[in-house]
This record gives C-alpha cells, structure tokens and sequence, in this order.
C-alpha cells in the first residue's frame, strides 16, 4: 500500500496527497505534518519503530470541508481515491489520483461563493500584447480576449481570478509580467511547461476538444496569444480533473471596446464591489453592487457582477436593457411574482457543471428538477413582454419539461449525499430493483413469522430473534429453557443469562437478505448514473436556460431596487453632455443613517460647460459629489435606474478616477508617485466622450510644485482631450482658469459661517472660494485648543505675506515671461497685464505710419507666439 502512496506522491509533488484508506483519507510524511497545522487534527504515526512515518487522517464523508480550508491556505490537494470495490479487490484494492484541486478548479458548492465567479486564468504575454483564456470550471464559461500588456493589471483586477495559469519559460523571460500579476491579484500564480502554451499544441487541445476543424466558428482564430491561453487552460484543467469536461460546449471571444474599460483605481475608488481600503466599513453591503444587488439566484448575482463591472458603451444595447428593466419596474405586482418564483429556482449553472464532470450527486438532481419545474411559470410571466431583451429571454427559456419529468420519476424527495448508499431511486422507476428491495424490506415480516413458528415447535414462548455484525441473525434462548433447545440449534455465544444460536434456515435467509441489500445498492448506483448522463445529453439546452435566467434575475434585480429607493431612469442619447438633477450618492443614499443625504444637480456640456472646478472645504461634500456623478454615469450604462429627480446621460466611453491617496512601497513608489502613475493614465487614454473625476491633484508634494501640476492637466484635460470633467481641489489659485477657459466653471461647497463656527452644507453651488477651513475641520477632529489658537495666528500671518509673496511670483513669472513669451496658462502668475495687451494699448492707429504697423504687427505676433 505504502507502494502505492509513494508512487502516486511521485506524480503530484506540489500537492498534498489526501490518500483513500476505508472510510478515511490520510496523509503521511511532510503532507501530514502540513495538515496537521493547517486543519487542527491530530498528528499521529505509522511503524511505531526508531523511524515512525507521521501521519494524519480525515473522514472520507467530510472531504468537501477539509478541502475547503486546505485550498484557501493556498496548497493544492490530490485526492486518491479506491477505484475498485473491495469485494472484488485480490489483495490490494487499486487506488488512483483522481483529481487535482486548486483554486481555480473548484465545483462544489459548499467551497464557493455562490455570489462571485471562480475564475481560472490562463495568460500569453508577447511583447506588449497579452492573451489571456479565463474559464470557470464551475459553470461552464470559457472566454478568450487579448489585451495590450499596459492594461493586463487592470484587467486582472476586473476579473479577480481565482488562480492564474503561466509558462515556466515565459516568467524567467518576463519578471515584469510575474511582478505585475502578484501585484495585481492576490490570486496564486501556477507554473506550467511552455510547450503547453504553444500555438500548434494549444491549436490541437481545443480542435480535439470541441470537435472542429477550425476555431473560425468561435471568431477568435485571429487572437493567436488568446487561443494559447486557451489551449493552456484546457490542458490544465484536463490534467488536474482526469475526467470528461463535457459542459465547455463553447468558446467565447471579448474584443476590446464592446464594454467600458474600469483601471484598478476607478473600481477601488469608487468601490464598486468591494470597500475601499480606507472605508470605515468593510461590508459588502456599502459598495455599489450590494446596494443593487436584490438577486434571487446565485446565477443573477454573478452576472450582475459582471455587469457593474463592465458596463455597457453601446447606446442601442444600453437602451435595450434599460427598456426592460423599466418594464418590470413599472409592473410591481408582476415583478413580486416572477421574484417569487425565481427564489426556489437552484444554481442550475454550477450543477450543470457537475453534471459535465460526473460529480452531480441525487440532491443535485432533484434541485435541478425542481428549478426545471417552475420553467413554465416563469414563461408565461414573460408572455406578455414588449421590451426587447424580455421578448428574447422569453424565447429562451425552454421549460425542460422532460428533464423535470425524469428527475420527478427517478429520484427521491431527500436522498441521500453518497451516491452508493441506496434510497436514491424512486418506488416504481425500475421493475427489478423494486423487487429486490422488497426481498430486503419485507425481512421482518419473515423473521416475525420464523420466530414464531419456533417458538411453537420448540415450546420456547420467550424465543427471541437478533443481529449482529459478527454473527448475523440469531436466536436467543435463556439458560431456563435451554433443555428445549433442538440438536439442529448450533451454539455461538454464551451471554450471562442466555444462550445464541443460528439455524441453516436462518443462515440462507440471512444471505438472501445481505445479498438483496448489496444488489439493491449496486443496482440504485447504476441507474443513477444513468439518470445522470441522459441528464448531460441536454448540456447545451441547461447552459441557454441559466444564461436566461441570471439574465432575468439580473434585470429584475435593479427594477427591484428601482423601486424601492425611488430611482428615475435617464434619458440616454449620444451627446457629449451630463444633466442630472438632485443627484444622491447610491450607496451613502441608503446606508448613511446619522443625517439625511443632500442631493445636488451637476450640468455638464460639451462646450461651455465641460470641466467643473469645485473649491471649498474638507468634510463639506466635494469628493462625495464627483463620485456620485462617476457612479451615476455607471449605473445608467448598466441598465439601471438612478437615484435623481431627472437625468440625460450622454454615452462615455469610459470612466476615470484620482481620488484619494494611497502608497505601493513595496514596489518602491510614494503617494505622489502613485498619483502621477493615475493622472498619467488619465491624460494618455482618456478621449473627448470619458467622464473625468478628479480629486486633490499635486496635493503630495511642494505647494508650488502641487498648483503648477494641477493647472497643466486642467489645460491640458479642456483644450487636448475634452472630456467632461469633474476637479475638486484646494488650489484656490486654479479658480483663475475659468476666466480663461470658456469650458471651465467654477463651483464650490456651500459653507455657513456664524462667528467661530462653521457648518458644512453639502451643497455644491456655482461660483470659486478661497476658503478651506482646515483649522476648523482640525478642531472638530479633536486637535489640543493650543495647537488650533496657534494655527489661526500663523494663517493670519501668512495671509498678510501672502500679497507679497504673490507679487514677488508674478515678478519672476512675467520677467521670465518676457525671455520666453508663453501662452495664457501662466496667467496664474503674471500680472494682470499683459504685454501684447500693453502694446495695443500703447498704440495710436491714427499716428503711425504703414511702416510702424507693420513692425508693430510683428512685435505683437512674437509676444502671442
């Protein structure tokens, strides 16, 4: 047996060996050591001797539990399991691995989170282009993009794999590539051999899989990097899973530019699914996704992850999703209905994918019967739909009505977990199981009978009948009447006050009904699996009916939540504009409880109007207001309703962040040097249709250094991108622009002020301020009254020098100015005039000659140049 565990050890190095031994699993050696730790069960030892083998076990029945904290410590585990029954075992029963488990290629339910995908990723990386395969074993899907190098981090950060698939050879090429994944995921990152990710073996892997000659019909033959990853992550997943992956029926392709591109600092600032770092509450329930999440299916709840994830750019698409969410919405009693039925309807995805693997157990099926089952009711509550999406989802649905028929007819209501112990097979689905069954479940009638029929040829009236595993069926005779025991009675225990013996008739029965019990139990495993693969020959029609349905929980999920926080649905159209009245954050809207949320409107054109510069004071609403226009714009382009009075939302093509501050000094890289990275990205990628939200730009380092900054990109953002803009800031001298700019306007945070105290208004009205009030926020924080009262005197101070200070910049600005001519942007620090201006205005038309104009014309055109 050891033989056996050594060999197979041999093959899985880098997994702990769960070894199959009765009714346990156990692990030796290093293995067991590691477990011990991990799971907190006994280390024992095997050979008592001078070299005892350490040695650790579990019980078979709660694998699934074992698994799930061994795989989130981050180790691998090889299970092998007893491939052959004992009975029929000539010495030692054979034992395999029969699957390796990792991260990204997890089925079971009681390890995953029903709410989130569990993605396998496979990556190519050539030059400064990336493939990447992302398959989710659990459900079915399998998607190949490619994407330049530059977004890689930020696409891994959307997609939050649970394991991420290299080459060897490809990470000691490419460390950059090795950084940058365990930069962005906390996801382990797997080793895999190179000839794996080539293109004629990938190519080979996928043709023999799907059973086609090309990849033309999946449209990414093109994507050659992508089609590698692919082909990786298939071979992996059949290496590890040693079984049919009968439910990857399909290929999908994802090509840049079909949805709204989020970089890793939009999803994080805006906390989209998950809390920010620096939120004071790290509930799920405080990100954009738990506040529309009104899901009733784990199938909805994943898709609508992908959906804020990932919204949508085309207006014709974004449109059609919303016509059908407002549908719902305005039907409520409807909507209450179909929400009530798709609450009992299971994770037919998932199980549809232990189906594909042969790991579906009896309640699977059932729960698949019963989710089948409501099919027809949820059709006919579509039957009346106008909306686009719901016409098609309609079409969609197929009601499975044979599949509900064939689990109703074969499988219990509650059977059991194993599939080997019997009470799986419904009463009246196979002839000769039931009455094989009978010759088991009408023993007692027989025994009753026997005893009886005993006890009066033997005039034993207290003949009693029992069983045991060691002996069987017996008869018990007490020590009086033991003279009355026939000669055919054969002795086999003496008990204090009786005797036990067994009979040939009772012996024969006894093997009749032994017999019928494991024939029963063989018999009920053979038609399950049999119910099990007439089950996987409908594959393709399961995965259409979970799409429709996620789909039509989704959608109903966010008329749900429509309705219940009173959200308006947006005009949505082309435009280069932004109108949104009495806007409300969408999640400080329900989870704020200590005061009531102030809405604000924010107007923005792609003229006159297209940069807002909001000034004002810490705590008084700024960065609330740019990020509740940001996610405003997100939610109208997932479909959703928003919370507003009204709303027009031209298209963006994406949407860009920098806010707050953050450090990664682990790669050797400052708060400041964190910003510039974001703003960079911003003003390289961002285009005239991007919404921009940015928040205290140049606030780390000198404030002369800091207003330089910000004032560049602000040109730079309103005369090269265009892109509609949302600036908080504390640059009061930025307010300067929008004298200059006829896109720029000033807005700022309304503040009152009584003597001492101020109070913060959350409101955001038009016009600049050049008041901060951060010794009064310090207060409020709790900063020693000594240290505030000293505060005021130097910012009085200060402020007196100030004017001198000013005039000394404008000094060096203009006499700079003078060597250099420049353009307006450095306005911020010259003189109100200037010098084109002072030669216009020192000009009298009426008094020079053709000759002087002329020079002067020249002079004019240096000093504009």
């Amino acid at each position: 047996m050891m033989e056996q565990y050594t060999a197979a050890k041999e093959q899985h190095r880098d997994a702990l060996l769960f070894f199959r031994m009765g009714d346990f699993f156990e692990l030796f050696f290093e293995d067991a050591e590691i477990a011990s730790r991990v799971l907190g069960i006994t280390l024992t030892s095997r050979d008592k001797g001078e070299n005892p083998i350490p040695m650790a076990g579990i019980p078979h029945r709660n694998l699934d539990t074992y698994l799930q904290r061994m795989i989130r410590a981050g180790y691998k585990v090889a299970i092998c399991d007893q491939v052959q029954d004992p009975r029929d075992a000539k010495g030692i029963v054979e034992r395999r691995v029969t699957r390796v488990v990792t991260p990204g290629t997890l089925t079971e339910d009681a390890i995953l989170d029903g709410k989130e995908s569990n993605f396998l990723v496979a990556l190519v990386v050539e030059k400064d282009r990336a493939g990447l395969a992302r398959v989710e074993l659990s459900t079915g899907r399998f998607v190949v993009s490619e994407t330049p190098v530059e977004r890689l981090a930020d696409e891994l950060a959307r997609l939050g794999p649970a394991e991420v698939l290299a080459s060897d050879d490809g990470l000691e090429k490419r460390s950059d590539i090795r950084d940058l994944v365990r930069e962005s995921t906390d996801a382990p990152l797997t080793c895999y051999p190179d000839w794996v990710f080539g293109r004629e073996q990938a190519y080979t892997t996928l043709l023999d899989h799907f059973a086609v000659q090309s990849l033309d019909g999946f449209g990414c033959d093109d994507l050659e990097l992508g089609v590698r990853a692919a082909g990786a992550a298939l071979h992996y997943l059949r290496e590890t899973q040693k079984t049919e992956l009968a439910h990857l029926r399909r290929l999908d392709t994802v090509r840049d530019g079909t949805t709204m591109e989020l970089d890793r600092g939009t999803i994080a600032a805006l906390e989209l699914v998950t809390p920010s770092r620096r939120s004071s509450s790290k509930s799920a329930a405080h990100t954009l996704l738990g506040v529309l999440d009104a899901t009733e299916t784990a199938m909805g709840a994943r898709l609508l992850r992908g959906w804020v994830l990932a919204p949508l750019v085309d207006l014709a698409e974004i449109r059609a999703r919303s016509e059908a969410v407002r549908e719902l919405h305005a039907d409520g009693e409807r909507r209450a209905t179909i929400r009530e039925h798709l609450s009992g309807v299971y994770d037919i995805e998932r199980i549809t994918a232990r189906v594909g693997t042969g790991r579906a157990n009896a309640r699977d099926l059932v729960a698949l019967g019963s989710s089948a089952a409501r099919l027809p009711d949820l059709a006919s509550m579509l039957a009346p739909s106008r909306a686009s999406e719901l016409v098609s989802l309609r079409d969609r649905l197929d009601p499975l009505e044979d599949i509900a028929d064939l689990v109703a007819r074969a499988i219990a209501d509650e059977p059991p977990v194993h599939i080997r112990e019997g009470g799986i097979i419904r009463t009246g689905f196979h002839e000769e199981l039931d009455e094989i069954r009978s010759i088991r479940d009408d023993g007692q009638a027989w025994l009753e009978e026997y005893r009886k029929t005993e006890a009066e040829r033997t005039g034993i009236a207290t003949l009693k009948i029992g069983y045991t595993k060691v002996f069987g069926y017996y008869l018990e005779v007490t020590h009086a009447h033991k003279d009355r025991v026939p000669e055919d009675y054969v002795r086999k225990q003496t008990l204090k006050n009786a005797e036990r013996y067994i009979t040939p008739e009772l012996k024969e029965y006894e093997g009749k009904v032994v017999s019928a019990d494991e024939r029963a139990r063989d018999l009920e495993y053979d038609l399950f699996l049999g119910v099990r693969s007439a089950i996987g020959e409908h594959i393709d029609r399961l995965q259409r009916v979970a799409i429709a349905l996620a789909e039509f929980d989704a959608l109903a999920s966010l008329a749900e939540v429509a309705a219940k926080n009173r959200y308006v649905f947006p005009d949505l159209d082309d435009s280069r504009d932004l109108a949104i009245l009495d806007g409300r954050h969408p999640v400080l809207d329900v989870t704020q409880t200590h005061e009531e949320f102030i809405p604000n409107d924010t107007i923005l054109e792609a003229e006159r109007r297209r940069f807002l510069l909001i000034t004002g004071p810490n705590m008084a609403g700024k960065s609330t207001f740019i990020r509740t226009a940001a996610l405003l714009v997100l939610m109208a382009q997932i479909g959703s309703g928003v919370p507003a009075r009204a709303a027009r939302v031209g298209v963006v093509d994406r949407i860009f962040t920098r806010v707050g501050a953050s450090d990664e000094l682990t790669r050797g890289k400052s708060t400041f040097m964190v910003e510039m990275d974001e703003t960079a990205l911003i003003l390289n990628k961002a285009t005239e249709r991007s919404l921009i939200v940015l928040d205290e730009v140049g606030r780390g380092t000198s404030t002369f250094d800091g207003v330089s900054i910000a004032w560049a990109i602000s040109e730079y953002v309103h005369n090269r991108i265009g892109a509609r803009t949302l600036f908080a800031t504390h640059y009061h001298q930025l307010t300067d622009l929008a004298e200059i700019y006829p896109g720029i306007v000033n807005c700022h945070a309304r503040v009152h002020e009584a003597g001492d105290d101020v109070v913060f208004l959350r409101k955001i009205v038009e016009g600049g301020t050049d008041k901060s009030y951060g010794i009064h926020v310090a207060q409020l924080a709790g900063v020693p009254r000594d240290v505030v009262d000293r505060a005021r005197e130097i910012l009085d101070e200060l402020e007196e020098e100030a004017g001198e200070l000013n005039r000394k910049l404008r000094e060096l600005a203009g006499g700079d100015a003078i060597k250099k001519p420049r353009t307006m942007q450095l306005s911020l620090f010259r003189p109100i005039t200037d010098p084109a201006v002072d030669v216009i205005r020192n000009t009298d038309p009426d008094a020079i000659d053709s000759e002087t104009a002329l020079a002067t014309l020249r002079r004019l055109r240096e000093l504009v140049r």
